[in-house]
């Protein structure tokens, strides 16, 4: 596959900083492109397709097992690489490269949805305004009508970016703010955790409602301290999730091929790939940040 586009993910950062992934390993896992060429036994992918690279890393038939581009081997951040047929997608004819870039973002956020088993009418809180955060807050604003759904952020530009998507509103991690907007409209009935640190979980189970439903997508390295007993206290569900199967990435392109997801409300950058050093850098740097994703073009 020639990969023409491939998105920069947090945790490409997290390994960039922490080496949290087997190296030498050539990174990138959000790659969009083209079939240039094709194995001796693949009969039904042809040279010239327009696809995506999208890893099926929890699939049923695969009992499970971690894989991946960019992960466990080689991916899309250099001018080709060897995608086995399960990760193949076919783009949507209306969706460019560009944006389809952006359908393993919400590839995420469809499985995030069906392991909450969340319905319509909920009172949602989301944990982290980044690309992913803001790719779950569209997700719901499409498929679940929410009561209400508020981005807890740090930054002023991504919580900016979190109310013209949609967002009731966006706070930073202010309790004060925070409670006095539940005391208002009710607690929070599910929380996504999009970042994964102890703050915002501890935050997450100090605000959900009894009964409610906590999902952390977000990964962190290491241990962090945790109140058990109000996990027990307040019957919360606390509900993992890592990646997506074959049927999660398809509902993602669904959205795309449907016309339901404008890519530029989160495609905030395209760098060349020679300046690819520099865009992981940007993520790193102290400060206010003003961007959401960041695609390398190769």
């Amino acid at each position: 596959m020639k990969s023409h586009y491939c998105g920069i993910c947090g945790s490409d950062i997290t390994n960039f900083k922490y080496k949290m992934y087997q190296v030498p390993l050539i990174m990138g896992h959000e790659l969009a492109g083209e079939v240039v060429e094709v194995g001796a036994n693949i009969k039904d992918v042809k040279i010239g397709e327009r696809v995506c690279g999208i890893n099926v890393s929890l699939d049923i038939s695969e009992g499970g097992k971690l894989d991946g581009l960019g992960i466990f081997n080689d991916g899309g951040f250099a001018e080709y690489v060897r995608v086995p047929k399960k990760y193949l997608f076919h783009i949507p004819k209306n969706v460019s490269f560009r944006d389809a870039a952006m359908i393993e973002s919400f590839a995420n956020a469809t499985r995030a949805m069906k392991l909450s088993n969340i319905e319509e009418n909920q009172n949602i809180v989301i944990m982290g305004g980044g690309n992913i955060g803001l790719t779950f807050l569209k997700a719901l604003l499409i498929e679940k009508n929410p009561n209400y759904i508020v981005v807890v952020e740090p930054h002023e530009f991504l919580r900016e970016k979190a109310k013209n998507i949609g967002a009731t509103d966006a706070f930073p991690p202010s309790k004060v703010k925070i409670k006095k907007f539940i005391k208002k409209n009710g607690a929070p009935t599910f929380i996504f955790d999009c970042v994964g640190i102890e703050k915002t979980l501890i935050m997450a189970v100090e605000l959900i409602k009894k009964g409610g439903t906590i999902l952390l997508e977000g990964i962190q390295k290491g241990n962090i301290l945790f109140p058990m007993f109000m996990i027990n206290s307040k019957e919360i569900n606390l509900k993992g999730c890592l990646g997506h199967d074959t049927q999660d990435i398809l509902e993602a392109i669904d959205l795309f091929a449907k016309g339901k997801v404008d890519a530029n409300e989160f495609i905030s950058e395209v760098v060349p790939l020679k300046d690819i050093q520099k865009a992981f850098e940007k993520f790193l740097e102290p400060g206010e940040r003003k961007f959401v994703k960041i695609l390398v073009e190769i």
